[in-house]
């Protein structure tokens, strides 16, 4: 009997709802929050509590939702419009209908005096309290102010970057060199334009890693590394031509013509590299199976089949190789065609540094980041003294818009509070509910697949497993959502 309990409480307390649309979400989490804090005898249960978000719209309904629930149970009278979630609080609580409106008017009233504490948030605004709490420590101002239109901090760092062509000679140079690029490619010929296009990815945390390891880097070190690739690319070129002239002396040495193979297209593919033809790719049909295909035509004479058959080997390792410094060549090439972007991209991020610092500004986009540097390695304790609240119990909606960043910032926040009990001997919680089919910010970091592993037990960052349960198929059947 004593296992049985350990082992409802571990899958009470992680739990996973994979919801769809109309399956009753916001129904489940409301009851689930208001579980909690109408279960205890606790008037301040809810600081506890940690509700997370995406947009302040889904926060202030959820807000909504709880008080309102709170205030048609304290009332007298039978609450006809929240009737189902009444009854379910009722049963699965345990309570009489006066014992639960009891309890509803005392939090409520708990709640409406201490509105602050009442912690349903958007996940940017969390991140904020965290990063306000610790400015000290991350040597940021304690007064800086949350940039929240982007845009106009980009403007005005390219704008200063702009300002700086004539007087820098090696940036002029690159933004010459930018232009050009713009030109052949037939391209907008409005470079702040571009430049801006660019600069956006500044802000994308799926990119933020990335252009940390190049931060240190100025113009020249780009310019170095493009002469590198240039003098690598002149190397692939030069094996591909000899390699197709090889192929053609075969061809030539053994007497053959280009019409002995079939539809020339063997040969004339050598010639076109061999001239250097920057358009060459293995699309064609006949280049998916080389290895395995006749080179030859049907109505060639057996001495031409006999002498293709011999040399086909030599032909195929030639192809091979060929296939495989085109596929180097193409890498190389992409890479010194974002060089110069690239450089450029590296300085308008220094002047969004200066501006930042100068303004004492600090972009939402940022605050994840900050954490994921800093903050999470100090020890979960102290990051619960700073806050001045220990979270207990988190509630995750939309969770297949959370990115890996954010969820990694809070794995030990979670972590801490239900694999560990607090002096009453109770184990903290976690519930997460998302629906992967309506993920759409992977531009911003949001990753369907990691509430898809969560779902599928592919990883789990704590020591005990989550309860999963399709929320839409319980909601139908009207059944308690997990029944142990």
């Amino acid at each position: 009997m004593c296992n049985l309990q350990v082992k409802l409480l571990l899958i009470d307390a992680f739990k996973i709802y994979s919801a769809s649309a109309g399956s009753g979400k916001t129904y489940q989490l409301t009851k689930a929050y208001l579980k909690l804090i109408l279960a205890t005898s606790s008037k301040q249960k809810y600081r506890e509590l940690l509700a997370i978000t995406f947009t302040n719209k889904a926060v202030a309904e959820m807000k909504q939702r709880i008080l309102e629930s709170l205030h048609t149970f304290s009332l007298q009278e039978k609450p006809q419009n929240k009737i189902a979630l009444f009854e379910d609080l009722l049963q699965e609580l345990r309570l009489t209908p006066d014992e639960l409106r009891l309890k509803a008017k005392r939090v409520l009233k708990e709640l409406l005096h201490n509105y602050a504490f009442f912690e349903i948030s958007t996940i940017d605004k969390f991140t904020h309290k965290i990063i306000r709490t610790f400015a000290r420590d991350l040597k940021i101002s304690q007064g800086f102010d949350v940039v929240l239109d982007t845009d106009v901090l980009l403007e005005e760092s390219i704008g200063r970057l702009l300002n700086r062509a004539g007087e820098d000679k090696i940036l002029t140079k690159t933004l010459l060199d930018f232009s050009i690029e713009k030109i052949e490619d037939d391209k907008s010929w409005n470079i702040a334009y571009d430049l801006f296009e660019i600069g956006k990815l500044l802000f994308q945390e799926n990119h933020s890693v990335h252009l940390k390891e190049i931060s240190n880097n100025e113009i020249e070190d780009f310019t170095k590394l493009q002469k590198t690739l240039k003098i690598k690319i002149q190397g692939k070129e030069s094996k591909l031509g000899s390699l197709a002239k090889e192929a053609l002396e075969l061809i030539n040495n053994n007497q053959l013509e280009f019409t002995d193979f079939t539809r020339s297209s063997f040969p004339k593919f050598m010639q076109s590299i061999a001239e250097n033809n920057s358009k060459i790719d293995f699309n064609a049909a006949w280049k998916q199976n080389f290895d395995s295909n006749p080179l030859y035509n049907k109505t060639s004479s057996d001495a031409i089949k006999t002498t293709l058959d011999n040399l086909h080997p030599q032909f195929s390792a030639i192809f091979a190789r060929i296939k495989k410094y085109h596929s180097e060549l193409g890498f190389l090439k992409n890479c010194y065609k974002n060089i110069v972007p690239l450089s450029l991209l590296n300085e308008i991020a220094k002047e969004v540094t200066e501006l930042q610092k100068e303004k004492d500004v600090l972009p939402i986009s940022e605050f994840n980041s900050i954490i994921a540097k800093e903050i999470k390695n100090q020890p979960v304790p102290f990051i619960y003294e700073r806050l001045g609240e220990k979270y207990r119990h988190y509630f995750i909606d939309e969770f297949q818009d959370t990115s890996q960043m954010q969820w990694q910032n809070l794995i030990p926040l979670v972590g801490n509070a239900i694999e560990s009990e607090n002096e009453r001997g109770e184990s903290g919680s976690l519930l997460l509910v998302g629906d992967a089919k309506q993920a759409i910010y992977r531009w911003r970091g949001g990753r369907a697949e990691q509430f898809l592993n969560l779902i599928n037990l592919k990883t789990n960052p704590f020591v005990i497993d989550p309860k999963v349960k399709n929320l839409e198929d319980n909601w139908r059947s009207r059944r308690t959502i997990v029944d142990f």
